[in-house]
């Protein structure tokens, strides 16, 4: 008998408990091996052990840029390389150039529907096209389960649930940023939960997150704060409301 052969692998390199969990439950139906990780570093360790076919990597990490990492995969000798594809908030026209210059087949915009992510990855596993994977980017924040989940009102909740224990840690970590003035920290908080308030509906939260992101990146400590404290706000509702369904039925 012919031995099966193993699905494509796939790695998400992706520090956002949410945005994993999100990936995770919008591929976890077809046909592949997604394995997560947190950092460049561990990246770097599975691409030297895994044959990776695909890579699907956020810019903004801990410990380095992901751009670093797809320009690193281009320069290096290793044939075949993995297909890389970015998805990131806030990418603009050179900076994507900048990328596609670097190596990267595709570069999708946070917040990134079910629909295009799940189309994308499978237009690369079956061998890439030139152009970009169809399908339109729509913040309709008034129905998000038909926006970024294809209308999937249980993957939406399984998502919703996610974000809701990881609001806590936000949370903490928000406060300790502000505590210790780390403008740093608070960027990186701001790009994640811009996307996550997004997918989630809530608009107003969504752009709280990303002036604080803007006003973190401009070294404002003291409208940071200020901000902070209106998106904290917002975040406690939403724990407390336990965002209720009010999506159900639409």
């Amino acid at each position: 008998m012919t031995p099966q052969p193993s699905p494509p692998c796939v790695l998400l390199l992706e520090d956002d408990p949410s945005v994993q969990r999100f990936v995770q439950l919008a591929l976890e139906e077809l046909p592949l091996q997604l394995h997560c990780c947190a950092s460049v570093a561990q990246a770097r360790d599975l691409l030297r052990t895994l044959p990776v076919q695909l890579l699907l990597s956020d810019l903004h990490l801990p410990d380095g840029s992901g751009l670093a990492l797809c320009q690193e995969l281009q320069a290096t000798a290793r044939r075949p390389a993995p297909l890389i594809v970015v998805f990131s908030g806030g990418v603009d026209t050179l900076l994507e150039q900048q990328l596609r210059r670097s190596g990267v087949w595709q570069v999708l915009h946070k917040p990134v529907p079910l629909g295009q992510l799940v189309q994308c990855v499978e237009q690369a596993l079956a061998g890439p096209l030139s152009g970009n994977p169809s399908g339109s980017h729509t913040a309709a924040a008034t129905d998000p389960v038909h926006a970024f989940f294809n209308g999937n009102q249980a993957l939406f909740a399984a998502y919703r649930q996610t974000c809701l224990q990881q609001f806590t840690r936000d949370l903490m970590a928000g406060d300790a940023a502000i505590r210790q003035g780390d403008c740093t920290a608070l960027h990186h908080l701001g790009h994640s939960l811009k996307s996550v308030l997004s997918m989630l509906g809530h608009p107003l939260p969504a752009q709280l997150a990303r002036t604080l992101e803007e006003q973190a990146n401009t070294g404002s400590p003291e409208a940071a704060m200020l901000t902070w404290q209106d998106l904290r706000g917002h975040l406690e509702a939403l724990q407390t409301a336990g965002i209720p369904e009010l999506f159900i039925n639409k």
